[in-house]
């Protein structure tokens, strides 16, 4: 049976596509969550209890235990949907967002390269990586410009995911 982690999903993508694969795949689903005070289980509640869905810590801005989560989990799939997305808090916290956006998919790249070279990797983008756009609707060969220290880190991302997998005939 293959293994997909995912990240994020106590948000509304990551717990929608947790949803989707268990009702259509055989896949067991690893789902990594940050360990809060105050848990914010709410949509993925009805999925404890499934034998396929397995609830494990993972803060993706911590490299050390991204890496051991990878290297235990083996997994087939990454789905990363984990994202400081509040675009007007990012020029407050530009570092938090680089860290939790950009920095935490080169952890997530380094240790699937080392542990799971296998494994196919997607990382969830945002419009704010177009930023000041020069036509719409955009396609994937729109120029990246951002315009926040937001749009900055996913743009970011974007590019190290490209030159990993070109770098490292990773998926």
């Amino acid at each position: 049976m293959k293994k997909i982690i995912i990240t994020g999903v106590t948000g509304q993508d990551g717990s929608f596509m947790a949803d989707y694969l268990l009702k259509n795949t055989e896949h067991t689903i690893v789902a990594g969550v940050r360990r809060l005070s105050v848990k914010n289980h709410q949509n993925i509640n009805h999925l404890v209890g499934n034998p396929r869905f397995k609830l494990i810590d993972l803060d993706v801005a911590d490299q050390a235990n991204t890496e051991l989560v990878i290297s235990e989990e083996k997994p087939d799939y990454f789905i990363n949907f984990a994202a400081n997305s509040f675009v007007g808090v990012s020029w407050k916290m530009p570092v938090n967002h680089m860290e939790t956006n950009a920095m935490a998919v080169l952890y997530q790249l380094e240790a699937i390269r080392k542990h799971s070279p296998d494994c196919r990797y997607y990382n969830a983008g945002s419009s704010e990586e177009f930023g000041d756009v020069l036509y719409s609707p955009q396609s994937e060969l729109h120029p990246i410009r951002p315009r926040s220290p937001y749009g900055v880190s996913k743009a970011s991302a974007r590019h190290m995911v490209k030159v990993w997998r070109d770098s490292y005939d990773l998926y």
